[in-house]
């Protein structure tokens, strides 16, 4: 079952003769997580959570989706792909389905700079009728609900999660402690205006929380209950009306 949902291992013999209900969109960025997860986390992670989501939506609500490769396509602070760049792919993708008679996609974003809601509106006015809903896994279900001490990036969620889907890319002997530094503004450590971190300065490993309390066992219950609610949004999507 796995193959006919994740298009990046498929074959177009598997999927022709298949009617899927919705896509599934991974995307991530490229950039460097602490010193011991992959430069691809925030890729690897989406796709897995959304192949389960995938998985858990056929089996319980009949629903096919089709699992898109993976994006890493981000505005970070390594690999920096500029808004337009993202607006071009994303169109280009959602031209492509559309052509092919594909008429509702969920974005499954992995990291906290990618942001679509304007791109997602300024699609709407070309494909009225294309159902797009941008989403990030990580803020699903909260944090402090399954986990010690939650950060930011590269933290106990990540690390988590990582070790649950993927032990052997986690070095969690290496890791930084992910120590950082917060604005000395008060105005903007309280979210009254926003800019931009400088990542030089605000961290000497990239984490933001420490990561030295993940566990496999942890990330499974997170990634099972963002799983689950990722199926449910799915049955919504495309079972019920939505207005």
């Amino acid at each position: 079952m796995d193959k006919e949902l994740d298009l990046a291992v498929t074959c177009y013999g598997k999927v022709k003769p298949l009617k899927y209900d919705l896509v599934l969109l991974p995307w991530g960025a490229t950039e460097p997580h602490n010193l011991h997860l992959p430069y691809l986390t925030d890729c690897i992670l989406s796709h897995d959570i959304a192949l389960d989501a995938a998985k858990m939506a056929k089996t319980h609500y009949g629903i096919r989706c089709m699992v898109l490769p993976y994006v890493t396509a981000g505005l970070d602070f390594c690999i920096h792909y500029r808004y337009e760049t993202q607006k071009a792919i994303l169109s280009d993708i959602v031209a492509s389905l559309y052509a092919q008679g594909y008429r509702k996609m969920v974005i499954i974003n992995g990291h906290g700079g990618n942001t679509f809601k304007s791109m997602i509106r300024d699609l709407s006015l070309d494909y009225p009728d294309f159902l797009i809903a941008s989403s990030e896994w990580f803020a699903f279900v909260p944090a402090k609900e399954y986990f010690d001490e939650p950060g930011d990036h590269a933290d106990e969620l990540e690390t988590s999660v990582m070790m649950h889907y993927h032990p052997e890319l986690v070095n969690l002997d290496e890791a930084g402690n992910g120590d950082y530094k917060k604005f000395t503004s008060q105005m903007l450590n309280e979210k009254v205006a926003w800019i931009p971190r400088n990542w030089q300065k605000v961290s000497q490993d990239t984490g933001i929380g420490n990561p030295k309390k993940a566990s496999a066992g942890k990330g499974k219950k997170y990634a099972e209950a963002v799983v689950a609610k990722y199926a449910l949004l799915f049955e919504e999507l495309v079972h019920k009306e939505l207005y």
